[in-house]
């Protein structure tokens, strides 16, 4: 099991950097997750607590990369906002300043259009702690493909499409194609 998939019912960015820190680094200090079972102690001192607060700070102030210039068509980024927050319905999940609801709820795999997983595999989510999903945030998204946790979406376009397909969201041609120019805005 990774501890990643651990983690994703957790708000906190310094629970994650404690396990890189001690679990992944050799930082001396201590991580536990009674959930799985992980416990390390490294050193009789610890020297890593007293600078997570510091680092989540840092890392929270970070923006995301901007998208390259001429990478999206504003126009149509702009009607695509709309269709984000209204007949795409993404904004139920995807919401927030950083286009998440992580930290408030988790997904069933039921609930997640990447589901069933392509090759009959085990869902993602049924190998971690809470057997769900998190929302991802979508800033810096162009930067990241495949999508979804297994890849199953190459491009921002079969992104959209799927998400049309399998909610039944009867999107006109148009409107997801302003959602994905939309998508590579932020």
């Amino acid at each position: 099991m990774q501890l990643t998939e651990i983690i994703w019912d957790r708000e906190d960015i310094e629970y994650w950097n404690r396990y890189v820190a001690v679990t992944q680094m050799g930082g001396h200090g201590t991580f536990e997750e009674p959930r799985t079972g992980v416990s390390v102690t490294n050193g009789d001192d610890d020297r890593v607590s007293d600078k997570l607060p510091a680092l989540q700070e840092y890392q929270l102030s970070l923006d995301a990369p901007a998208p390259p210039d001429g990478s999206f068509d504003p126009a149509a980024a702009a009607r695509g906002a709309k269709v984000f927050t209204g007949a795409g319905r993404c904004s139920q999940c995807h919401s927030g300043s950083q286009l998440t609801d992580a930290g408030i709820r988790l997904h069933d795999p039921s609930e997640v259009v990447s589901e069933p997983e392509p090759d009959g595999a085990p869902s993602y989510a049924s190998r971690g702690a809470t057997k769900k999903y998190r929302t991802a945030p979508l800033h810096g998204l162009w930067q990241h493909p495949p999508y979804f946790h297994n890849g199953v979406a190459a491009t921002l376009e079969d992104v959209v499409d799927l998400y049309d397909e399998r909610k039944s969201l009867h999107l006109s041609g148009a409107q997801r194609s302003d959602l994905v120019e939309y998508l590579k805005s932020l």
